[in-house]
């Protein structure tokens, strides 16, 4: 405006304040970029938990299926030893023996399950966080 120009300015179009829409410009920008770096985390812990999966999954198959070659190998020496002798005790002490170690491995599986940390802890805690602050800044605003 000129000095000699008596013109009022006029409220921008979002009809509030003239720095109203730029406020709410920066705000949208700022909730776009909160939500596009809590996105990335989620993303990179999701294909972390992917990757773990994929490789206990592989361990337990493999570790599994060399465990089952040792029970029936020992299993067997063992009956074959007391063929002779006491072979219905040695058939009933083999599979007491895998069913023991079966259900340990079942047990043990079971706690792992339940004491394993809940996929995405991080960005869980990052939202909650992002939420305090937020609501902390419109409870400042309304003050």
């Amino acid at each position: 405006m000129s000095s000699g120009d008596n013109r009022v300015p006029l409220p921008d179009a979002g009809g509030g304040r003239p720095g109203l829409r730029s406020a709410i410009a920066r705000m949208a920008s700022a909730v776009v970029g909160l939500l596009s770096t809590r996105a990335e985390l989620a993303s990179v812990e999701f294909s972390e938990e992917r990757e773990r999966l994929t490789t206990r999954l592989a361990l337990v198959a493999g570790g599994g299926l060399l465990l089952a070659f040792a029970a029936l190998f020992v299993g067997a020496f063992i009956i074959v030893l007391f063929w002779d002798t006491y072979r219905l005790w040695a058939i009933a002490g083999v599979a007491l023996a895998h069913l023991a170690a079966g259900l340990m491995l079942l047990s043990k599986a079971r706690a792992m399950g339940r004491d394993a940390p809940s996929p995405f802890a991080a960005t869980i805690e990052e939202l909650k966080k992002d939420r305090e602050l937020l609501e902390r800044a419109l409870a400042d605003r309304e003050n």
